[in-house]
């Protein structure tokens, strides 16, 4: 029973601008830990469209080495939304998946063009080679560290995951090495 004096107020509708009504959009899940694969099976055999950057890493034990394809992104895979289209609602209920990332009671959509920058440097087995990505001679900017805001010219991109940049300090390119996650193309 309701008591006269109370009613009820729906929710407020979320501001749109964050989010497009028109073509899909790639969105964030969080998957449970080493459950990226399981997930993205699951999510496939629902007719979602998935995105799982791998990488090759070696794993060794019990004195044998063997190369395994893992996920790039630890807990993390992208999903194609067309978010006022489709229905999400499954997606936070299947194996493998924790949550879909989410703002305002709608699933986030990454920044355009990110996912596909991705796709682009992604071979056909599925494995991310960031260094597609960077190219010898690219302007970069430093974004993290001592050397924050620095420009420089990209000279070497290692397998490791550490670039050689020339920064220009006192009219010198004093070459320095850095993670390349604290870099980003100058444009």
């Amino acid at each position: 029973m309701l008591h006269a004096g109370l009613h009820y107020d729906p929710l407020p509708e979320p501001p749109r601008q964050l989010h497009d009504s028109g073509a899909a959009r790639w969105c964030v899940v969080q998957t449970h830990q080493h459950s990226e694969s399981l997930a993205e099976r699951h999510l496939s055999a629902q007719n979602f469209r998935t995105y799982l950057p791998k990488r090759k890493r070696t794993v060794r034990h019990a004195r044998s080495v063997k190369t395994v394809s893992s996920a790039y992104f630890d807990c993390y895979l992208f999903v194609s939304l067309a978010l006022h289209q489709q229905s999400w609602y499954p997606i936070n209920s299947t194996v493998g998946v924790r949550k879909l990332i989410m703002s305002e009671g709608l699933p986030v959509p990454a920044p355009h063009g990110v996912v596909e920058s991705l796709m682009s440097a992604t071979d056909e087995d599925g494995i991310l080679h960031p260094d597609i990505l960077l190219r010898s001679g690219q302007r970069i900017r430093v974004i993290d560290g001592p050397f924050a805001d620095q420009l420089g010219i990209l000279d070497h991109v290692g397998k490791t995951g550490a670039v050689r940049i020339l920064l220009d300090i006192m009219n010198r390119s004093i070459p320095i090495t850095i993670n390349r996650d604290k870099l980003a193309v100058f444009s």
